[in-house]
């Protein structure tokens, strides 16, 4: 980490439950953090995450409705040297995969599921400052123009917010390109890019078409009733319309776009990252979910014959991305809200 980076005072407490800041690389002009979040299901009940049906508790067999994990990294991993270790995997031994989650490592911890970088630029004056966020919309709907982008990286006043590692990365991509015919970009994406407000300041914004929601939207063919005096097939749940399994809502509709956030603009300063865009991709903290570490039990008797047969369940109890401790919008929002008051 540079010495000599610009400073932002930050509140203790700027940073949610769950989020780390791993690094930050800067100069006097501008800081960048890299945060990142640790991954949730790293801490589940592991009877629940499985997806075993059954298993053993205190000597006695239990059925288990567990939830279905997005997977971490260190399962992915674990799973992959155990097959590798078949010989089943032609090219790939425990080694090789030890060597290949140790690059993982170096650029995102295992424990952690997702990486944001928030960037934070002191410009001299607010003019120079609102040109640069003009700038940022201009880059975009102008068209990038490759080789205008690498001359223009080389003017000193642009060279003076760069980083001495980004410099490095600069002149190695300018000498790798020197004879190379530079792609021409397409012309029409069906990305809009438009400035507007975020909290009063102004930003610059993408919008784009939502594939999903053309998809929610578009006729649906229809489905033929069932019988239910025929097997469907398929899996069946012992305790399926018994209601005491958990029901989640049902999928609301989808948003018309999908938007982005490219940078914004606090006096001098200008802000900008993918943590910026992440209030609008990650879930809200009251969405549900299943509880990660909390069951209820539920005993089920079953009379065959002069025998009965006890049956014990542990069902997932009812709870939401908060507290689950998933990256949810308004942990982003609350991050950058801390940045913006720092800023003023």
């Amino acid at each position: 980490m540079s010495t000599n980076q610009l400073t932002i005072n930050l509140s203790s407490n700027w940073l949610p439950n769950g989020w780390v800041k791993v690094s930050q690389e800067g100069n006097e002009n501008m800081v960048t953090y890299k945060l990142c979040h640790i991954d949730p299901e790293s801490q589940a009940n592991q009877l629940l995450v499985s997806g075993n049906p059954t298993a053993v508790v205190n000597g006695e067999t239990v059925s288990v409705h567990g939830i279905t994990p997005r997977g971490t990294m260190t399962k992915f991993f674990d799973a992959m040297t155990t097959l590798a270790a078949t010989g089943w995997m032609e090219g790939y031994t425990p080694q090789k995969i030890t060597e290949i989650r140790g690059d993982f490592n170096k650029m995102q911890d295992e424990k952690y599921d997702s990486t944001y970088y928030i960037s934070v630029c002191l410009y001299p004056d607010e003019t120079q400052a609102q040109q640069a966020l003009q700038n940022q919309l201009d880059l975009h709907t102008k068209g990038l123009d490759y080789g205008k982008l690498f001359q223009n990286l080389q003017n000193p006043e642009v060279q003076k917010f760069l980083t001495s590692e980004q410099k490095k990365n600069m002149e190695l991509l300018t000498q790798q390109t020197k004879n190379i015919k530079l792609p021409t970009p397409p012309s029409d994406l069906g990305i809009k890019y438009f400035m507007d407000k975020y909290a009063d300041y102004p930003a610059v914004f993408s919008e784009m078409d939502n594939p999903e929601y053309q998809r929610f939207i578009a006729p649906k063919p229809k489905v033929k009733p069932r019988d239910p005096n025929k097997f469907q097939g398929g899996g069946f749940d012992p305790l399926a319309g018994k209601n005491i399994l958990l029901k989640p809502p049902k999928p609301t509709t989808p948003p018309k776009t999908i938007k982005g956030f490219l940078a914004l603009k606090i006096g001098k300063y200008i802000i900008s990252g993918t943590l910026l865009s992440a209030i609008y991709f990650l879930p809200k903290g009251e969405t549900f979910h299943e509880s990660l570490t909390k069951t209820n039990t539920y005993i089920e008797k079953e009379q065959v014959e002069d025998k009965m047969y006890i049956t014990k369940h542990l069902i997932p109890i009812t709870s939401s991305y908060t507290t689950e401790g998933y990256a949810t919008q308004e942990q982003v929002e609350k991050i950058i809200t801390s940045i913006i008051d720092s800023l003023n």
